[in-house]
């Protein structure tokens, strides 16, 4: 490490748990990442995942403010943490923080999840809201249109600088439980992904009078039986199909004509 840790910063989510020690400077110093999302900690032992997990870091002197976001501070979480009403001024993240006590060498508090409605059904979103601010800092922005692929992708609407509104797709859960058991599962065959099969499932989304989503999935089995497509391509067809369906409800609902991706190579490559 370059320079001596002044923070930590943490990602803790339901699969995975992510940190970063930050130097005075606030530079990236050191950083780590495992498989011990909320998921994987057993019942109470949140305090010693954590403090096994960032335990190099904490050996000094010093106690170090360690801020955590993510599903960390839902009710499956280490302290659940009430969320904050959108439209919400991220600025005013900071004034909710929500102390955790913990025996060790460091003052731990964990970041809020913001919440919203559509016509009465709650909409709610853990570390997201980090990652909207930041890219609103970084790039001063007051009016923006962001999206923030994953298991339960978001799109989000900033408007005067601040959260207005979101919306979450459950584009990732619904493509693992799809491809791992069910009458879709059982015609898939493993394979390289299929650029051309992806994009016939994109187009098929977004065709006028397509029909419903739960329409257009038996789609995938048919394409299997009748061999329109190889069994290897039928994952692709069907992320196609899922993406194309999130971005089509969702561009009409923005109405954005500019969208800032945020995420991994990964995970932005098919958007």
């Amino acid at each position: 490490m370059t320079e001596p840790i002044a923070m930590i910063a943490v990602d803790w989510g339901t699969t995975n748990r992510r940190a970063w020690a930050l130097g005075v400077t606030g530079n990236v110093v050191d950083e780590r990442g495992d498989g011990e999302g909320l998921l994987a900690v057993k019942p109470g032992g949140f305090a010693k995942s954590f403090a096994d997990f960032a335990a190099p870091w904490l050996a000094g002197e010093r106690t170090l403010s360690v801020l955590m976001c993510g599903m960390v501070g839902s009710k499956m979480g280490w302290v659940e943490v009430p969320y904050i009403a959108a439209p919400a001024d991220l600025a005013n993240l900071g004034r909710k923080l929500h102390p955790v006590p913990f025996a060790g060498k460091a003052r731990i508090a964990i970041v809020p999840g913001v919440s919203c409605e559509h016509k009465g059904v709650p909409d709610v979103m853990r570390g997201e809201e980090c990652q909207v601010l930041a890219v609103l800092a970084e790039r001063k922005l007051k009016e923006a249109c962001l999206l923030l692929p994953g298991t339960h992708s978001k799109w989000v609407q900033v408007r005067r600088g601040q959260l207005a509104s979101f919306r979450t797709y459950m584009t990732g859960e619904l493509y693992n439980a799809l491809t791992s058991s069910g009458t879709l599962a059982q015609l898939m065959e493993k394979g390289e992904a299929d650029g051309d099969a992806f994009l016939k499932g994109v187009e098929r989304a977004r065709e006028e009078g397509a029909g419903a989503l739960s329409h257009l999935l038996f789609g995938v089995r048919t394409q299997g039986l009748f061999a329109r497509l190889p069994r290897a391509s039928l994952a692709s067809y069907l992320s196609g199909l899922l993406i194309g369906t999130e971005m089509k409800d969702a561009l009409a609902w923005t109405g954005a004509r500019q969208i800032i991706a945020v995420g991994s190579p990964g995970l932005l490559e098919n958007y």
